[in-house]
């Protein structure tokens, strides 16, 4: 009887005094998205790999790094999201707040442009980073997040808003 467990070597590196960065590992590359499934575990994803695409977006508007963590985040989860359309047509993610960054959005149009913009009060943001209270909840505050699917001319958009009541982004979409 077979072991139902098998292991095939297909390529072994070596990581030495090299700290390799992202992009670096000659997988995916960036600006990717690679899906996956573990068949045994009934597990399926996707993993994305931005890099010159989201340095581009980030390095239009000289943001603040604060700011550019939580777009850099933004634009992940739409790229994520945004890829598992089955069809053409765009993939929006915003989030209206009182917080200091009290506006994000990031737009993904299938197969694979994306455009993102974050709106946000430079003097409270300094004060924020001033006294090192930077976590996304703090630059966010309260609010909603707004995902929005557009199939494009003579159709309907679906869009689910939720309560930004998490620690990230990530935490409210996750939202039922």
């Amino acid at each position: 009887m077979a072991a139902p467990w098998s292991f095939v070597m297909l390529e072994t590196h070596q990581v030495t005094e090299h700290h390799p960065k992202l992009g670096e590992f000659g997988y995916a590359g960036d600006d990717h998205v690679v899906p996956f499934e573990v068949g045994p575990l009934d597990v399926r994803g996707r993993t994305v790999q931005l890099g010159p695409m989201l340095d581009a977006i980030l390095s239009r508007h000289d943001y603040p790094e604060p700011v550019a963590r939580l777009l850099a985040e933004a634009c992940v989860l739409t790229v994520l999201l945004g890829t598992s359309l089955k069809f053409e047509g765009k993939f929006i993610l915003q989030t209206r707040t009182d917080g200091p960054v009290d506006m994000l959005v990031a737009d993904f149009s299938t197969p694979s442009a994306l455009r993102a913009y974050a709106r946000f009060d430079a003097d409270r943001l300094e004060a924020l980073i001033a006294t090192g209270e930077t976590s996304q909840q703090t630059l966010l505050g309260s609010g909603v997040l707004a995902l929005t699917i557009d199939q494009g001319a003579h159709t309907q958009r679906y869009q689910g808003i939720v309560q930004l009541d998490g620690e990230t982004l990530e935490d409210a979409a996750r939202t039922p």
